[in-house]
């Protein structure tokens, strides 16, 4: 689990330089994403808690692809 947190920071320190010292929001939400998804594998102990983060992955997703259709300002 470690390595991924590392692999996570290395990459965004790489999007930095590559896109002119700028975060694109869509990273961030990927990182979101997979830490959360990687949250829910680990800890499963409540119903509750698996889903709320469930919904929050959803949520994550959908504003995900809401960034990518409408506020995408490479093309």
């Amino acid at each position: 689990m470690t390595f991924f947190l590392y692999f996570e920071f290395l990459a965004l320190i790489v999007k930095y330089f590559k896109n002119n010292f700028h975060f694109p929001l869509d990273f961030f939400l990927y990182i979101g994403i997979t830490a959360l998804v990687r949250l829910l594998i680990i800890v499963h102990e409540s119903a509750l808690d698996m889903l709320l983060w469930s919904i929050s992955i959803l949520v994550l997703v959908c504003s995900l692809v809401l960034v990518e259709k409408f506020f995408n300002i490479n093309e």
